[in-house]
């Protein structure tokens, strides 16, 4: 009998339907098997609510997370790794609704139990801290998210040095954060930095060096140097293509970017063909309501012609 897929290999892979239907089998074998409230039975609860936020079904993930944190809360208590950890997760499904704010209290108190537990700087602290500024930045708050990730960046450039992955990843987040505080220049400036990097110590191919290229291009585009701006979109999106597979979200979103691109450039005739090829793609791989297939197909009724 072949052995199961792993769920987390499947999401890794861009297959998020079929990842979730996995947590989901494993989820109801563990609840068959240990009953409701079983540890084993939680964390795959917890899986599962991960998984849905992944397949864009952030409902579906705060039903879920929101029943499994408190029982949680029940059986270990509010000061336990499990907790904090379905804490945090229920917050990143609430950032894809319009519960920024509800996001940025559950975080704040994840924060507050890592310090207590683990330390100011331990790794888990630091990304939890990373995903508090991110709430931040949703919830427009946008000076606080930009301190949280300069404070972020700064101790992992300290202990980690400036090569590690987990300081690439903060430098890319603060650059996330200038520009959602429209300051492009030092946003160019250091996803540029970033870029030359990432391409050094994990190569052009690697899913991070690919998606901080994405973020130059939209700053640049933002910044109005909209030539570089649909070069590096072209790149990134032919590399999403081989790296990923067409139907990897990340493809998906690089197609819609270079298709917005290609409207401010005024080249409709090849944004309307590229976006016709990404909605047949998201028909075949994402759920009706699927936020990026939803975006693609706003977008593209947009600008079909009637």
């Amino acid at each position: 009998m072949a052995e199961a897929a792993d769920p987390a290999e499947l999401a890794r892979a861009g297959r998020f339907a079929e990842a979730v239907a996995a947590y989901e089998a494993r989820y109801a074998e563990a609840e068959r098997h240990f009953g409701p409230v079983h540890p084993i039975t939680l964390t795959a609860g917890n899986d599962v609510g991960f998984g849905y936020v992944l397949a864009g079904q952030p409902a579906r993930a705060i039903g879920i997370l929101t029943r499994t944190l408190a029982a949680q809360r029940q059986v270990s208590g509010e000061k336990h790794r499990a907790t904090i950890t379905v804490m945090v997760n229920l917050a990143m499904a609430l950032l894809n609704t319009s519960e920024a704010a509800t996001a940025v209290k559950h975080l704040e108190v994840a924060i507050d139990l890592e310090r207590e537990i683990s330390g100011e700087n331990d790794p888990r602290t630091l990304t939890t801290e990373s995903n508090l500024a991110e709430a931040y930045l949703a919830a427009n708050r946008i000076a606080d998210g930009t301190r949280v990730h300069e404070r972020v960046f700064h101790v992992r450039q300290r202990i980690l040095g400036p090569d590690h992955r987990d300081t690439l990843t903060s430098a890319h987040n603060l650059g996330h954060a200038y520009e959602a505080g429209q300051n492009y220049p030092r946003a160019i400036e250091i996803y540029e930095t970033t870029l030359a990097a990432c391409d050094r110590v994990l190569g052009p191919d690697h899913v991070d060096t690919l998606s901080t290229r994405n973020n130059l291009a939209a700053s640049y585009e933002m910044a109005g140097r909209i030539t570089e701006a649909i070069a590096l979109h072209e790149r990134t999106l032919t590399d999403r293509r081989r790296v990923l597979g067409d139907a990897h979200i990340h493809t998906l979103n690089s197609a819609n970017n270079l298709f917005v691109a290609y409207c401010t450039a005024e080249r409709y005739t090849e944004a309307i063909a590229l976006l016709e090829h990404t909605h047949a793609v998201c028909v075949r791989s994402l759920p009706s309501d699927h936020p990026t297939r939803q975006q693609i197909q706003q977008n593209l009724d947009m600008v079909r012609p009637r």
